[in-house]
């Protein structure tokens, strides 16, 4: 038999004047489930190596989203991204993040265990009942919902150590996609971004930005071996993950 539950009367903390607590009363009408007001789902994607982990977090640090904001945690004194954040418009509401799951929790080594999560937060008239929930794909839709912008952005982007990139940069000049000169200026816009070092005017980074990606060229901040990932491959793999449902 499933076990039974009673909702207990909501309750209010009366104060006296100093601030002392004197009681707490029955709220009138206030029985009842009140929706759901808060729902993350999230998703683990398990890396053979650190370095994949983390070149995927750069990425997904590097990729502009439409109509989001992104806020980066780097681990401090380093430039590996151990957080990255979705934010509203406004920068104030957190729509989702991606983050070192493993390094978080303690549970595996930084960059092997790498969790992206949806964050929704229902007002009052909008709160959801559990059956609707609970008895529907409600949660997958909306974390596909959430990271497809992510994804379609991702699509060809490839993140990078630094020879991994200067060899895919001379692919791309023997194939005609590239001018010899356009190479120089992305390689060393990609160097130079890895050091914040803005040398160069402000058309001219846009510039050498908007090239970069156009051709999918992301170097692996803060990664020290050599590595490739495919984004656009990660992220699908947390969209079609077959684990919706599990706890834990």
């Amino acid at each position: 038999m499933p076990p039974s539950y009673k909702l207990a009367p909501l309750r209010k903390l009366v104060k006296g004047e100093n601030g002392s607590e004197l009681a707490t009363l029955p709220v009138l009408g206030g029985t009842g489930f009140g929706g759901i007001r808060r729902l993350d789902s999230t998703v683990n994607i398990q890396f053979d190596r650190p370095a994949e982990g983390l070149a995927a977090l750069a990425g997904v640090a590097a990729v502009p989203v439409p109509r989001s904001k992104t806020q980066i945690i780097r681990e401090v004194g380093g430039r590996r991204v151990e957080t990255v954040y979705f934010r509203g418009t406004s920068g104030k509401r957190v729509l989702g993040r991606w983050y070192d799951k493993g390094l978080e929790s303690g549970q595996a080594p930084r960059g092997l265990l790498v969790r992206p999560e949806d964050q929704r937060r229902y007002p009052k008239a909008q709160r959801l009942d559990v059956e609707a929930v609970a008895e529907s794909t409600h949660v997958r839709d909306s974390f596909v919902r959430r990271f497809e912008p992510l994804w379609r952005a991702s699509k060809g982007v490839k993140v990078a150590g630094a020879i991994e990139l200067a060899e895919r940069i001379r692919e791309l000049v023997e194939e005609g996609a590239m001018s010899p000169s356009e190479a120089k200026s992305a390689a060393g816009y990609l160097l130079l971004e890895t050091a914040e070092a803005n040398c160069q005017s402000r058309a001219t980074r846009y510039r050498d930005r908007r090239r970069c990606a156009d051709h999918g060229l992301v170097l692996a901040d803060g990664v020290l071996d050599e590595v490739e990932v495919d984004l656009g491959e990660v992220i699908e793999r947390a969209l079609d993950s077959e684990c919706w449902g599990a706890q834990g």
